[in-house]
């Protein structure tokens, strides 16, 4: 367990990386193919190439700060979850008003024939109210 728990908490730190780069194509490299993310307030965003391009069109207007911190990892044979925390810095490229994000996540990862791990399915939410109510 602890060599998964190392090997998916790597994922957690490329893919921080990756987003506080601008690297959409290595950030895009921790999914499966037909991995699924569910963002707050919107569909599921289905298939890699779904989730790269929604990616892109983010990190074409904002550049990243993000931390992220997790808090427990499990595993049974080729499928592991993961939870844990994470706070960003989202800054306009073009200026205007930086946002700040503090949400949560969980996410699937599936063990690939290669014995790597990758993200399979994620959905995350804010800690604080819409609007800051």
């Amino acid at each position: 367990m602890e060599t998964v728990a190392a090997a998916i908490n790597d994922i957690w730190s490329q893919y921080a990386s990756s987003l506080n780069s601008g690297d959409v194509d290595r950030w895009i490299s921790l999914w499966t193919e037909d991995g699924v993310q569910m963002p707050p307030g919107s569909p599921p965003i289905i298939g890699k190439g779904q989730i790269r391009t929604t990616m892109k069109a983010i990190l074409d207007h904002f550049a990243f700060d993000i931390a992220i911190t997790p808090q427990e990892v499990r595993a049974t044979g080729d499928w592991a979850f993961s939870r844990g925390i994470y706070k960003a810095t989202m800054t306009p490229r073009e200026g205007g008003r930086t946002v700040l994000v503090d949400s949560k996540y969980m996410t699937i990862l599936q063990r690939q024939a290669d014995g790597s791990w990758k993200i399979h399915r994620d959905i995350f939410n804010s800690n604080t109210p819409p609007n800051g109510e």
